[in-house]
């Protein structure tokens, strides 16, 4: 691990809950976290001990009570959520790196020297779900998201990662912090929840782009467009800001075009008439073992489609992968990586982003969900490719010898 970070500044991925380490070259190497590998380790002696309460498929068929025995339905709960990264950022001494871990139940905050080749756990307790950390560049104090998917906060850690402070507040969605160079700013992008009678969440507003300043408190709207979310932001020393800008779609998704809604009515009388052939087919396959046609009754369902849920938004992969050209890119083109000057001039820098951070010296390392892009003095190339890449970020340079 040490040579792979040697002496250059490298790139930390997030893809499918796995931590990812690839420079420039193109090179990469999962990283192992070992707190995760010890839960899983857990689990599966757990499973494994109690494997003779899980009815007849756990058991050999020997089970007396059958499945719908109490024991039994509790095997039906299935596996738990395999402990997932959802944070990763530069450590607080030179060689290192902080990344957060979530289990479902459990939250953690662990420290990885790479000299040494040593994982620190520096703690972990129940509700903590703390993720995408931004490191203040003097004091190395983080600022992260906290909270759930569907309703979160900003808060402020020490530099080590303890002692969570509270910075916003509200029944919003507040995501993607950065603090402002040369300054106690930071910015971030907020949707309001939409809620029904009963308190439950029907839809999010447009995402827009807030700087607060963590001393005097004031808290100011950057941009904001009525039918764009913009997101995760970030902001250079020459005071440009850049996100994500891409269509919004309200509680009830983007209303299809006027050929898609008359075709629907077209088709609707056959698709009602396929869908009564298929219900009597499957009654009579259940009641006689015999199929009412001849071709054999409704098509076998496929395997679970994989999705991700990407700032209020689901993205059906196999869907998006084939939609978007050759290189499979998830996220769709109108997802723009966005720069504004201080004068209010908006550049669009790439399409398909889904996730990008800004090095100090003004490279950008952007994903589109599959591929990792490096733009640097305006020319771009792709350094490599791994699935379901949600999370970019840039690690310092670290003084580490191979």
């Amino acid at each position: 691990m040490a040579a792979l970070m040697d002496m250059e500044p490298s790139i930390a991925l997030i893809a499918d809950g796995r931590l990812i380490l690839a420079r420039m070259d193109g090179q990469s190497k999962r990283h192992d976290c070992e707190f995760a590998a010890e839960i899983e380790r857990r689990e599966q002696r757990s499973a494994e001990k109690n494997s003779w309460l899980q009815g007849e498929e756990g058991a050999g068929g020997m089970n007396p009570f059958g499945r719908s025995s109490v024991w039994g339905r509790r095997s039906m709960a299935g596996p738990s959520l395999r402990p997932q990264i959802v944070a990763v950022e530069g450590g607080e001494r030179p060689g290192s790196m902080v990344y957060a871990l979530w289990t479902g139940v459990v939250g953690a905050v662990l420290e990885y020297d790479f000299e040494e080749g040593y994982e620190r756990r520096v703690f972990h307790r129940e509700r903590f779900h703390a993720s995408e950390f931004d490191r203040h560049p003097d004091d190395g104090r983080l600022v992260c998201r906290f909270g759930e998917p569907m309703s979160s906060s900003l808060a402020v850690l020490d530099a080590d990662g303890r002692n969570a402070r509270a910075v916003t507040e509200g029944d919003s969605i507040d995501a993607a912090p950065s603090w402002v160079p040369g300054g106690e700013a930071v910015v971030y992008h907020s949707a309001g929840l939409s809620r029904d009678p009963n308190g439950a969440v029907r839809g999010l507003g447009p995402s827009s782009i807030h700087r607060i300043d963590l001393k005097s408190g004031e808290l100011e709207t950057l941009v904001e467009y009525p039918e764009k979310d913009l997101l995760s932001p970030r902001a250079d020393v020459a005071g440009n800001l850049y996100y994500i800008r891409r269509n919004y779609e309200g509680p009830h998704g983007v209303r299809p075009p006027l050929w898609v809604t008359l075709k629907d009515a077209v088709l609707f009388p056959f698709r009602i008439i396929r869908a009564m052939v298929d219900f009597f087919q499957i009654f009579s396959m259940m009641v006689s073992k015999k199929p009412l046609t001849s071709a054999g009754g409704p098509k076998a369902q496929g395997p679970e489609p994989v999705r991700m849920w990407i700032y209020g938004r689901m993205i059906d992969v196999q869907k998006a992968s084939a939609a978007n050209g050759p290189d499979g890119a998830l996220a769709p083109a109108d997802w723009e990586l966005v720069k504004r000057s201080p004068d209010g001039t908006e550049t669009v820098m790439a399409k398909h982003v889904l996730a990008y951070d800004i090095a100090k010296d003004g490279r950008i390392a952007w994903s589109d969900g599959k591929n990792l892009h490096l733009v640097e003095n305006g020319a771009k190339k792709k350094l490599l490719s791994e699935p379901l890449i949600d999370a970019v970020k840039w690690l310092e340079p670290l003084d580490v010898q191979a």
